[in-house]
């Protein structure tokens, strides 16, 4: 008797004894007289149809279970035939079920990442329709290949199994074969889409490293410009999961992107300090129009810097959520151009705060 089969035995046995229980509980209960006859039929329904109702839902589990182990001990008996016959096509099974399971936790971790980040929702969406063709390949091949296994397994437990065991072993080669071709086809699909990845991660950086070194080339200024000009605005919570991102990488450049912030607050509050004493002081027009004037460029420039940061970065993080390894080299690069650039870009603001708060001139005294 299995265990499975040993456990269902002792839970019939102990709902019979329930049973009984509850039967002698009610003719006691009639034979001392405690309920008038009308209230017994209730009584009988509260204790009974309950309990029938809860044996009957745990037997269903218990069932279930029984066939879940039944179907358990089936398949590893399937997979001692097939390791018996031929070991290499054991663990070319294994190993392209767990390409699958891996595959589908990317999917399914990546899932509302075109919602999130709308900047790169080109390429998660290319990667993510590459990865279900390549899934899907893998997973037909893997079913065709189950289906001959299983066929071949039950033949042998119902067939002249010498004669199925000498078929079945040329067969397994064979299916071995087709197996690995399958894993290498999806290899080379996975492969290919990381083009995409490295592309986004280039044209990004290229647009990063304009700050410092603005290009040569008309050609690529062009880009440059069609891709700043063709960022969306940051929302609350993707600029959350870059910068915490950032911190995994350097907790001084989140800092120095936390003080560009702050930079871009204090430029828009400035200027609406300004703007009342503007409102207030019309014969000052002139100065305070100016003052005014630096604040928003100050203002526009540190954010569409910190866009371009943002953008950056979110490539890489994209990248990487997406399966590029760290190692990359499109990656490193990357890492090399935010150390460089991020403290440029905020020196450069607050080189440039320091000129606006130390602007103010003495006007020349006519005698």
């Amino acid at each position: 008797m299995t265990f499975a089969n040993f456990i269902l035995v002792i839970f019939l046995l102990l709902s019979l004894l329930v049973f009984a229980v509850l039967v002698m509980l009610m003719r006691q209960i009639k034979k001392d007289g405690r309920l008038p006859p009308d209230k017994m039929s209730t009584l009988a329904g509260i204790l009974f149809i309950p309990s029938i109702i809860i044996f009957a839902l745990i037997f269903k589990g218990i069932s279930s279970w029984r066939a879940d182990i039944q179907q358990e001990n089936n398949q590893i008996k399937l997979e001692s035939f097939v390791t018996s016959v031929y070991e290499p096509l054991t663990k070319s099974r294994h190993s392209l079920l767990n390409k699958l399971s891996s595959m589908n936790g990317l999917i399914r971790n990546v899932e509302n990442m075109e919602i999130e980040h709308p900047n790169h929702a080109d390429v998660i969406r290319h990667v993510k329709d590459q990865w279900g063709v390549a899934y899907k390949n893998l997973h037909q091949a893997y079913l065709e290949s189950d289906k001959e296994v299983r066929r071949a397994w039950i033949a042998h437990n119902t067939m002249d199994s010498q004669d199925v065991l000498v078929k079945f072993s040329k067969q397994a080669v064979q299916i071995e074969s087709q197996l690995k071709k399958a894993e290498q086809n999806y290899q080379a699909h996975i492969y290919s889409v990381q083009d995409v990845m490295v592309k986004s991660l280039d044209q990004s950086r290229k647009l990063l490293d304009a700050n410092r070194n603005p290009p040569k080339s008309k050609k690529q200024m062009a880009l440059n410009e069609a891709l700043r000009e063709s960022i969306k605005p940051f929302n609350n919570f993707a600029i959350s999961e870059l910068m915490n991102f950032l911190a995994t990488l350097d907790e001084r450049l989140k800092n120095e992107v936390e003080t560009l912030q702050q930079l871009i607050r204090l430029s828009a509050q400035q200027e609406a300090i300004l703007k009342d004493h503007l409102y207030k002081n019309r014969d000052l027009e002139k100065p305070l129009t100016k003052i005014i004037s630096d604040w928003k460029a100050l203002e526009d420039s540190s954010n569409d810097s910190l866009e371009q940061i943002l953008f950056a970065l979110e490539a890489e993080y994209v990248a990487v959520k997406l399966g590029l390894s760290i190692e990359s080299p499109a990656i490193k690069a990357m890492h090399k151009s935010l150390y460089n650039n991020i403290p440029a870009i905020v020196g450069k603001g607050l080189k440039q705060r320091i000129v606006i708060d130390q602007s103010y001139r003495i006007n020349r005294t006519v005698d």
